[in-house]
């Protein structure tokens, strides 16, 4: 299998649930390398924001599945028409086309379509279709999403449609643990809670000690969390409040480490 490219080094995929690290130059040993079982290894963006295709594009996305991540983290927004499509800018800046996703309907998406990495680039991912392909491939594979939010129109109105395209995506889905949604904003959790009920949420939290009381209200099955930001008693502070923990921000063997230290459910990490 190929091997992965994680940061400097080389990713190589061994038995389920841990893998062997190799720099990618000299044959130095890698010392301790972290055992990654019972923790799913997303990737972010597909590839991460330095690998050959663009984030959040179909051949980044389906790239990381066919390396041997676990699953994919997406960023998602909601079109005028109500679809789900992967962008991760709030503002679209794309073959001349601007605004807000939601200002426009799929169609009119189509001449905005970009294969280069590019800010405000749109690359024409329409998530459920892409997921349904995926899961016929890669009939294991978890899938986060991680929920973009700009609209003018009815903010709560948005916000319920967002997440009622989220609960037919899930739906979808042949198993009930494959799909996780997370995001900034507790208006949209609790817009998930009315209108996708089933579907685990996760606050995306800058501060656990000022947040876990917050997703714990919220009904939140999760924290997610970057890695470097938190410490072991906050993490022992997410499970004993029952929730899991998903930590972002790890792009090199020595932060794969750390992060496995504090004993996640879920790392995304950049290849």
């Amino acid at each position: 299998m190929q091997a992965a490219r994680f940061g400097r080094w080389s990713l190589l995929p061994g038995a389920r649930g841990w893998f062997f690290l190799v720099p990618l130059v000299g044959l130095m040993a890698a010392c301790g390398e972290p055992d990654t079982t019972g923790i799913l290894l997303i990737g972010h963006g597909g590839l991460g924001p330095d690998a050959p295709h663009p984030m959040n594009s179909q051949e980044a996305i389906m790239g990381a599945l066919e390396q041997g991540l676990d699953g994919v983290e997406i960023d998602v927004q909601l079109t005028k028409d109500s679809l789900l499509v992967a962008h991760h800018d709030h503002a679209l800046s794309s073959n001349g086309c601007s605004g807000r996703i939601h200002d426009h309907t799929w169609d009119e998406l189509q001449v905005c379509i970009r294969t280069e990495q590019a800010e405000g680039a749109f690359h024409g991912v329409l998530v459920p279709t892409l997921i349904e392909e995926l899961n016929h491939r890669f009939p294991e594979a978890h899938y986060t999403l991680d929920v973009k939010l700009n609209s003018a129109g009815d903010w709560w109105g948005y916000l319920h449609a967002t997440a009622r395209s989220i609960a037919r995506l899930y739906a979808q889905l042949a198993s009930a643990d494959k799909l996780t949604v997370e995001c900034r904003t507790p208006d949209f959790l609790r817009a998930m809670a009315e209108s996708a009920p089933g579907v685990p949420y996760h606050l995306i939290s800058e501060d656990v000690s000022k947040d876990l009381s917050t997703a714990v209200a919220l009904g939140c099955s999760g924290i997610t969390a970057q890695a470097d930001a938190i410490d072991a008693d906050e993490a022992g502070a997410i499970r004993s409040a029952g929730l899991a923990l998903t930590l972002y921000g790890v792009g090199a063997p020595w932060s794969l480490k750390r992060a496995v230290a504090l004993k996640p459910e879920a790392i995304q990490v950049d290849l």
